[in-house]
Order: C-alpha cells, then structure tokens, then sequence
C-alpha cells in the first residue's frame, strides 16, 4: 500500500508539471504546434494524464534500484528524463514531423517541468540503501573501445527495427493520409541516429553508476525506462495517429530499447559488484552466528 501511495505521489507530482508548464506557456505567449485531427477536449487530457501513469510505471523499477542519496537519485532521473524523454522526442519528432516547428520553446519548457517534477518525486520515493555499485576499474582505452561500440551500435539496432516495421508503418508517412508526418533522406536519418545515441548514452551512464542490484534486474528496469520514455508515453498520449502506427512504433521502439539497454549493461556496469551484494547477504547470517 505504501508503495501505491508513492506512485500516486510521483504521477500527481507530474500533473502539477503539465498544469503548470500549461500556465507558463499562456504567460510567456508560447504556442504549440497542435495537429490538425487532435482533439483537445477532456477525452484527451484524461489520455494524457493515463499515459503519465504508464511512464511513472515505466520508471519506478529503475528508480527502485537506484542507490546513494535522494538529491543524487533524483539527478540521474532528471539527466536521464531530460535527454532521453525531452531532447530526444524534440529531435526525432523534428525531422519526422512537422509538429515542432515553431513550437520548440515551448515543447522544451514542457518536457523540463514534467522531467523535473517527476525525477525529483521519483528520486525521494524510491532507492536504496548504501553504496552503488558504480563502474569497474579500466583503463581508459578500454573505456573508449566500449564507448565507441556503444555509440555505433544504436544506428544498427534502430535500422533492423525500424526495417522490421517499415512495411507496416511507412505507408502512413508517405501517402499523406496523415498531415505532418514525412520521411527525411536517409542521410538525415543516420546523422540523427548518430546523435541519438550520444544522448542515450549521456543519459544511461549516470543510472548505471547508480545501479545497485544484478545485472539482469538492471537490463530489465533501463529498457523498460528507454521503451516508456523515448516511445510508449508519446505514442499513448497521441491518439491523433492511427491505432496500428501507434502499436508499431511501441513495439518496435520497446525491441530496440531493451537491445541497446542490454548492450550498455554489458559493456559498462560492474558485475563483480553486482555478484557482490546477495553473497554478502547470505554471508552476514553466517558471520552473526560466530
């Protein structure tokens, strides 16, 4: 039951971010670029707020898992919500869509309040105690090798995804049946794919240092965190598209982001460390006994 009441907290937490941004937005005179076939009435304020409910679901197994102090918790979440759930839909929705132009300002004032709002909620509701497992000692070739692996793995998983569904999903961008949706030159793609994954892994990194717990829970908790934040909220929240482009992209988004999540967790998390933790707790009982 506590747990409950904490989730409810987190996601009132971001509801107050999506009053809020509401209100700053009418007094800066920011605008957003609405689609054409969206409706704005109640109906879609309620989908709104249950797709918030999905992403604070998505969120709180990492946020669980997290170690070290509320203020840090709370600091990875934001970096990690900031960048992979703000900057990243900004840039990807840019070149897909027409829906941000000249609605940057204030797609960007809104995702820093829901990122903040949330992260800090999340961050003092959820974690650990002690220390971190953080990351292990390598030299710093080593830790350039797997960077670099890193970033040019996330071109790869998203262009064997995204070919899985393209015959689903890329009629819808190319028929013009959908106002606002098209598809870039490919050149363009890539370049953006480049830069996604600087993002994904800026904003990985700070939770994995934090992680505290095998490596399994932390693959699973960071793609669940990646598929709800980068894909599923958004497409939750947009019943404006088609209900089978919406489907699509969430699985193949939810694909690719357990597959770059579980790449991550192999190349930089500590598994010494993680090993650690349930051998010293069978350890303690014994040590107590002598």
């Amino acid at each position: 039951m506590k747990t409950v009441l904490k989730l409810v907290a987190c996601w009132a937490a971001l509801g107050v971010a999506m009053i809020g941004a509401g209100i700053a937005l009418h007094l800066l005179h920011l605008r957003l670029n609405v689609p054409a076939n969206m409706d704005t009435g109640p109906r879609h304020i309620l989908t709104v707020f249950a797709a918030g409910a999905l992403l604070v679901l998505g969120l709180w197994p990492l946020a669980r898992g997290l170690a070290g102090s509320s203020a840090a918790r709370a600091a990875v979440l934001g970096i990690f919500l900031l960048l992979a759930f703000g900057v990243n839909t900004i840039l990807d929705g840019a070149i897909f869509t027409s829906y941000f132009q000249g609605a940057i300002p204030a797609q960007s004032l809104i995702y820093a309040m829901q990122s903040l709002f949330l992260a800090g909620a999340l961050g003092f509701c959820f974690g650990r105690t002690g220390q971190p497992a953080g990351f292990p000692r390598r030299e710093w070739p080593a830790w350039t090798g797997r960077g670099l692996i890193a970033w040019l793995a996330w071109p790869c998983i998203y262009f064997f995804f995204g070919t899985c569904v393209a015959p689903i999903v890329v009629p819808y961008y190319q028929n013009g049946s959908i106002p606002g949706l098209h598809i870039p030159s490919l050149s363009t793609i890539f370049a953006m794919q480049l830069l996604r994954s600087l993002i994904f892994m800026a904003s990985s990194l700070p939770l994995i240092a934090l992680w505290k717990g095998s490596r399994r829970g932390l693959w699973l908790a960071l793609g669940l965190a990646h598929a709800v934040a980068v894909g599923i909220y958004g497409l939750a929240a947009g019943t404006f598209l088609p209900t089978v482009l919406r489907l699509t992209h969430s699985v193949e988004i939810t694909c690719d982001s357990f597959a770059y999540a579980g790449l991550l967790v192999l190349l930089f998390s500590a598994p010494a460390a993680a090993a650690a933790i349930p051998a010293a707790s069978r350890q303690e009982p014994q040590l107590r006994a002598l």
